[in-house]
């Protein structure tokens, strides 16, 4: 007949057996962060497809650091908040531009039924491009659509 098995033997082995799993957990966690690349603001996923098709949305987003773009605002320990317009592009894709008026920091960007339009009076289309050819265009943004996600890649403006 089998002797049940003392409860001093399987105590100790429960422990054992909890050590090995904290050990490895320790071992691995480390390793996990130190192998993964730096998160930067390269990839930045602003919203879904489905929300942007709906119509342009207006989101703030923060970033690890700043990148030169007009109307960045302080947000602690090294950050910077600033304000992104994302909307469906007349030509098919998906369009993202600085919600700040070029020039001014302080004049931030409103969108209306068919167009940007800034504090002094100014209109954009929704790709940018100023509708009055004397003034200068909207910093754009490099968009990328990964499986439904709409990611920006904050790090500079396009250039044109």
């Amino acid at each position: 007949m089998d002797e049940p098995v003392p409860i001093r033997r399987a105590a100790i082995g429960c422990v054992a057996l909890a050590a090995v799993a904290i050990g490895a957990a320790l071992i691995v966690r480390p390793a996990i962060f130190s192998l993964a690349p730096p998160r930067d603001d390269a990839a930045v996923i602003i919203a879904t497809t489905n929300e942007v098709s709906a119509g342009p949305i207006r989101r703030d987003v923060v970033l690890s650091r700043t990148h030169g773009w007009s109307g960045e605002l302080d947000a602690a320990n090294g950050r910077v908040q600033l304000a992104v317009i994302v909307s469906p592009s007349a030509f098919g894709g998906i369009a993202a531009v600085n919600a700040a008026s070029p020039g001014r920091s302080d004049c931030p960007l409103d969108v209306g039924a068919d167009r940007l339009v800034d504090c002094d009076g100014r209109a954009w289309t929704f790709e940018g491009v100023p509708l009055e050819s004397s003034d200068p265009h909207l910093e754009r943004i490099g968009v990328e659509v990964v499986s439904g996600a709409v990611v920006l890649d904050m790090t500079q403006p396009l250039r044109d």
